[in-house]
């Protein structure tokens, strides 16, 4: 567990390394909002597109024979970006290294659940946000440190070498067994892939209400997200300094949150905490808007980053608790492309929003946007109970079944 871990953070900390020192080279080069928009878009569509394909190959191939083959085509990417020059030929070839990474990482996910069964599938959830939280955090400032001493390609060549852990990790995993390769081939088409993934997400509704408040999550964050250098750098005439440790702040807290959440929900249930994590994040967003002190500004960015490290945990530990193993992989596949999917929509909204208002107005709107997706879904919840009463025996049993996700 720990070593597909220790791949996931490295892997995560090539792509903050190759993202920042994509985003530098273009500013330098001058291609404008256009290129770095381009380059975005090269790192969340390939995830959405490659849905089907990730789930389908998570689902019914060993993650020992998938990633030798997947790290060896990373690093041959990376170190065919490290030589390339042409602003259009980069941004194709770093949607291949995101798309290699889309397929890869169900492999990984479903990988740690399956080497952390029962209590310790929160431990794997926490370590999964832990990984992805410290290799963006650390990332983009190794990368813009790297820019200055070894330029891009020196970067790049950096970056491939980070790639040698995911075929490396495939040492550490057991064997595939001669039995379970016929009956995965056998699976039916239609039980894997990405309709399959969304079908399987939408039957368990509990884990279906938090996926959903997941969505507005992310684009309500990436919304703030856009904006938060207009409210450091303008509201209150901070330095650029400041505004990286506001970023740090955040990050920082994520970490701290899913490490306590990781801990909490090894016995604990995880829904119902979730929805107490993102009204923090929304009542945190509110404050942001609403105050301003400085210090409360990194205080109120702290806190709302460890509640939404605690819920990335907690859906993390609720998919693994109530998906079957066979078809984590689909689940999780199109479940990162639902959340790509809301990163592209915040980033085409937040632009134009940005323009009409305020950036605390922006801040306003999020956390507003979040405490109503959480009021409709507890109505939902309370309108389908209403509907659909349990007979006796089943509202006798209730309590012990809410109690396990």
């Amino acid at each position: 567990m720990t070593a597909i871990a220790a791949t996931f953070l490295a892997s995560c900390l090539g792509d903050g390394l190759a993202i920042t020192a994509l985003m530098l080279d273009f500013h330098d080069r001058g291609t404008g909002g256009f290129g770095i928009a381009a380059l975005f878009g090269a790192m969340s569509i390939p995830p959405i597109v490659l849905a089907g394909l990730a789930g389908r190959i998570s689902d019914r191939q060993p993650a020992r024979r998938v990633l030798p083959p997947l790290g060896i085509a990373l690093v041959a990417v990376c170190a065919l970006m490290a030589t390339a020059h042409a602003v259009a030929l980069l941004i194709a070839l770093f949607a291949a290294l995101s798309g290699l990474m889309a397929i890869a990482a169900p492999v990984f996910i479903k990988a740690l659940l399956q080497a952390a069964p029962g209590p310790l599938i929160s431990r794997a959830g926490a370590l999964v946000s832990m990984a992805s939280s410290l290799g963006f955090l650390v990332g983009p400032g190794v990368g813009a440190l790297l820019m200055d001493a070894i330029q891009l390609r020196g970067v790049l060549l950096v970056d491939a070498v980070t790639y040698l852990a995911v075929p490396a990790v495939a040492l550490f995993l057991p064997p595939p067994t001669t039995t379970a390769a016929p009956s995965d081939s056998a699976e039916p088409d239609h039980k894997s892939g990405f309709l399959a993934g969304l079908r399987i997400l939408a039957q368990h509704l509990p884990l279906a209400r938090m996926v959903l408040i997941g969505l507005v999550l992310t684009f309500a964050l990436q919304v703030t997200n856009v904006v938060e250098v207009y409210l450091v750098r303008d509201s209150y005439g901070a330095s650029a300094t400041v505004f990286g440790l506001v970023t740090t702040a955040w990050a920082a807290g994520q970490i701290a949150g899913a490490a306590i959440a990781g801990r909490w929900f090894a016995e604990r249930p995880a829904a119902r905490p979730a929805v107490l994590t993102v009204l923090a994040v929304g009542a945190a967003l509110l404050a942001i808007a609403a105050l301003h002190s400085l210090p409360g500004l990194f205080i109120l960015t702290a806190l709302a980053g460890i509640a939404d490290g605690a819920f990335g945990v907690a859906r993390q530990t609720t998919l693994g608790r109530t998906i079957d193993s066979a078809s984590q992989g689909s689940a999780v596949a199109a479940h990162a492309a639902l959340l790509n999917s809301a990163t592209i929509a915040a980033l085409m909204c937040s632009g134009l929003v940005a323009a009409l208002v305020q950036p605390r107005t922006v801040y306003a709107l999020a956390g507003g946007l979040l405490l109503l997706a959480l009021a409709a879904t507890h109505l939902y919840r309370r309108a389908d109970s209403l509907k659909t009463p349990a007979p006796a025996t089943e509202q006798r049993a209730a309590p012990t079944a809410l109690s396990t996700d």
